[in-house]
């Protein structure tokens, strides 16, 4: 087996499943390969049936239909096969392969062979119909090649089997299929055992097997010595590891929904973490019959340490709720539960927004976050929100500026509202360029028609467009409202 020079995705799973997904991988390259080679051997077998027989016959039609088969499997590769049914699929093409080579065999029209008559009258009316038959488009002949042998498809097969990666059980079965349907074959359509034609075919597929079997041996012998050698030596990396991403799992399953309809808003929001543990936080509240809450936050940075704060200001945002919605009030309680839980400089842009749909208004206080954009349901037009004050962290108390981040707007039918992180406007690609504020707002000029979940949707796709799907740097989070 060939040294791995990257091990560590094969630790995270046990070491037979990581075994197993190490043979797929390999075997689903090597499929690809072998599909187009066996339409070339099937494309040659046309060739050659067409220009000798120049009729049609069923071994010519099997050798179309197989052809049909193969190339549809290999056009459409990554739409039928995976990691996960790569194995199943193998079976499947090597026992059928098998069946039709020899049924392409059997059918394949010879001069012995014993080719049907039309009618049987007379022993005139026999000789012109065996020669209408022989001019007919369409031929059959059953069993004309007694005189020879099926057992080399033993080798063929065997073939086949050492090419892919099986385990010991999988060959095995494979092995016993491969020597069984030949052998039978020839009981069947009175093969010819003799030992020139037997026992070669035979001993060889032995051969084939033992060698399949101890080469599988010491293959899996191989691949745990270094599956147990590299556990050990990173095994304080993999538990660490194990353990982000179950903080992972819990962050996000604080996250509300991502599609949501709330009295007469409709909410489509999505958060992708650069790392295992994020530092971006949305959220949306009922606050009562005609009023539902908005926030979106960035903890500078991301990591463990961004993820703990963020626990403990969705923790306090749902308990401040409880007793008072005024986004200035509730921006302030937020901003003293950082200053005083956090000994380190930690800072946290945040916006919180009441839109109440009964005064078609929206109050919105912004904490040193990203403005956000309104779009006019009536207009189409495109608003920035620019008014925002400090991040929360940075100051003592928000009391004194507090008005001055305070904004109020209509929000009335048809109306957006358009929240994100820095993820998006600082998403970068291989050249080091940022998509940038003006690239989101021509995105939204383009498309102020749609709906949230597609408007939402359709900016990803942009931003992983202008990336290329890079490296993401920062996590990236987008909460879009619209009111119905």
């Amino acid at each position: 087996m060939e040294i791995l020079e990257t091990f560590d995705k094969y630790l995270i799973v046990p070491r037979n499943q990581a075994y197993n997904q190490y043979l797929d991988e390999r075997n689903l390259r090597i499929f690809k390969a072998v599909l187009i080679i066996f339409a070339l051997i099937i494309v040659i077998m046309t060739i050659v049936n067409l220009f000798s027989l120049r009729s049609f016959n069923i071994s010519l039609i099997l050798c179309v239909l197989n052809l049909i088969i193969l190339a549809v499997a290999r056009i459409k590769y990554g739409h039928f096969f995976n990691i996960s049914n790569i194995r199943r699929y193998l079976f499947i093409f090597l026992i059928s392969q098998l069946l039709i080579f020899l049924a392409i065999d059997i059918f394949y029209p010879n001069d012995s062979a014993e080719e049907v008559s039309i009618d049987k009258k007379s022993h005139s009316e026999k000789i012109n119909s065996d020669t209408l038959v022989k001019k007919q488009s369409l031929r059959v002949s059953v069993g004309g090649r007694g005189d020879e042998s099926y057992l080399p498809y033993i080798i063929f097969f065997s073939t086949l089997v050492m090419v892919f990666r099986f385990s010991r059980t999988e060959i095995v079965q494979l092995f016993s299929i491969g020597f069984g349907i030949p052998l039978l074959t020839m009981l069947l359509f009175k093969g010819n055992f003799t030992p020139a034609n037997s026992v070669s075919p035979l001993i060889l597929g032995l051969i084939f097997f033992t060698v399949s079997f101890t080469s599988e041996r010491k293959r899996q012998k191989k691949f745990y010595e270094q599956y147990d050698f590299s556990y050990s030596k990173n095994y304080e990396n993999l538990r660490m590891k194990k353990e982000l991403d179950y903080a992972r799992e819990i962050q996000l399953s604080m996250l509300p929904k991502n599609n949501a309809t709330i009295g007469e808003l409709e909410i489509s929001a999505v958060s992708l973490p650069a790392s295992e543990v994020g530092g971006d936080y949305f959220d949306y509240f009922k606050i009562s019959e005609t009023e539902v809450g908005i926030f979106i936050c960035d903890v500078s940075g991301h990591g463990v340490a961004s993820g703990l704060l963020l626990s403990g200001l969705r923790s306090c945002m749902h308990l401040i709720l409880e007793d008072n919605s005024n986004p200035k009030e509730v921006i302030e309680k937020l901003n003293r539960m950082i200053r005083k839980t956090q000994s380190r400089k930690m800072f946290v842009t945040a916006i919180f927004a009441i839109i109440d749909t009964g005064k078609n208004k929206c109050t919105l206080f912004n904490a040193g976050h990203l403005p956000p954009y309104k779009i006019s349901g009536e207009s189409r037009e495109i608003f920035k929100i620019k008014k925002h004050g400090v991040a929360l962290g940075a100051m003592n108390s928000v009391e004194n500026t507090g008005a001055e981040n305070e904004v109020l707007f209509d929000f009335k039918k048809g109306d957006k509202l358009i929240l994100y992180t820095d993820g998006v406007n600082e998403a970068m690609n291989s050249s080091k360029t940022e998509y940038g504020l003006e690239s989101l707002e021509l995105y939204l000029n383009n498309n102020t028609d749609k709906k949230t979940n597609d408007l939402l949707n359709g900016l990803l796709d942009d931003v992983k467009k202008f990336t290329n799907n890079s490296f993401q740097r920062d996590d990236l989070t987008l909460l879009m409202i619209q009111r119905n």
